[in-house]
């Protein structure tokens, strides 16, 4: 298919055997399909795309695909660019939630994932890709085309099916409900809030937090918070509290008037997504804080009609993965895909593992990290 030269809003022409594009994609069609997919996220929303695009240096490049059948498609889709020329597309860019396709029902054919897939690999960007839900990935990873690199991935889902009574008695862990109930006993102040009240707290355990992972690894604590200002998940919280609107809700919990831990949800529909967390690890251990915050989460979620928890990556067998399965969540394998024109995800790959050397120091001589994730073609 060849696309035609176009201003914004107007489509795209394609050959009569696929389907027609439309980028950027039309919000009131967005918005009608982001309510008629039951599995759409929060960071498939176009309130995610203009938070990001307005904060992050992202622009809109999302696509709407028009089959010859009336079926539509639409795939949220940031573009980076650097000197004027767009260098990236995707659905989402690392770090930024989950993308991938949305439609009426929620239901993707083979053959539509393949004809997006193929659209997303003649795309003129040095890496176009997409991290798609990981309940609906496996449509996309079958119809990938020769050559996708694939990322894997391993992301926790908690089914909500019945409602939190029986999530509690049926999913959560005898030892995580002792938790939960050891925490409730605590002289613990608790704050639910849907505007910025978290912000300061969550600051402020996001510096413990760097200042902890700096000590553990060895590595210098100016380099750690260089690092973590280039992430800036405090400025990324702050705006985006008033940008995406009820769809984010907080709480915090604090120990005398000490921050103990911070935990963000985001929801929309029937997902609920796991966004931020921050704790102090001394106060969280003595209070069992972190655990009462996901419970408060969990059970937010059950009320306001969610059918799906998203609990986020962790490696497999690592301690954040056994929190989450304490829950009741389940492991999820699935993979990103990307289209390269250069061997980008190699490349940032081997940087990364580089850089882990240099600034690591050997703290713990005899415990084994784990190596970085590993591509495979398809």
């Amino acid at each position: 298919m060849t696309v035609t030269a176009r201003t914004p809003g107007q489509p795209a022409q394609h050959g009569h055997r696929g389907p027609r594009v439309v980028s950027p994609a039309p919000r009131d069609v967005w918005r009608d399909l982001s309510s008629t997919d039951p599995g759409a996220l929060p960071t498939q929303t176009p309130e995610w795309t203009d938070w990001l695009s307005r904060t992050r240096g992202f622009s809109d490049a999302s696509r709407l695909y028009e089959f010859p059948d009336g079926r539509r498609l639409l795939l949220p889709l940031l573009a980076r660019t650097a000197a004027g020329v767009t260098v990236t597309e995707e659905s989402m860019p690392y770090g930024f939630g989950y993308g991938g396709p949305l439609v009426a029902g929620g239901r993707v054919t083979l053959a539509e994932a393949r004809a997006v897939l193929a659209d997303l690999a003649r795309r003129p960007v040095l890496r176009a890709g997409l991290v798609p839900d990981p309940l609906t990935a496996g449509i996309l990873e079958a119809a990938a085309p020769p050559g996708t690199v694939r990322v894997p991935y391993l992301a926790h889902v908690l089914d909500l099916d019945g409602g939190f009574d029986r999530v509690w008695r049926d999913r959560f862990r005898s030892d995580i409900r002792k938790n939960i109930r050891r925490a409730s006993r605590q002289p613990l102040e608790i704050g639910e809030s849907r505007d910025g009240d978290v912000v300061d707290t969550f600051a402020e355990l996001n510096r413990r937090s760097v200042d902890r992972w700096a000590h553990d690894r060895g590595q210098p604590l100016w380099l750690a918070h260089l690092v973590e200002r280039r992430r800036d998940r405090v400025e990324q919280l702050s705006s985006a509290i008033p940008a995406l609107g009820s769809m984010l809700t907080s709480w915090t919990a604090h120990l005398h008037g000490e921050p103990v831990a911070a935990y963000v949800l985001l929801r929309s529909g029937e997902r609920a997504y796991a966004w931020m967390s921050a704790m102090d690890t001394t106060l969280a251990r003595r209070t069992d804080a972190g655990a009462l915050l996901q419970s408060l989460a969990i059970e937010d979620a059950c009320a306001t009609g969610a059918r799906q928890f998203l609990m986020g990556e962790a490696a497999a067998g690592s301690g954040v993965a056994v929190f989450k399965e304490r829950f009741g969540a389940e492991a999820v394998p699935f993979a990103g895909l990307r289209f390269e024109r250069l061997p980008m995800t190699a490349a940032e790959r081997g940087l990364r593992s580089v850089l882990d050397r240099v600034v690591s120091a050997p703290r713990h001589p005899f415990r084994r990290e784990p190596g970085p994730t590993r591509e495979v073609q398809a």
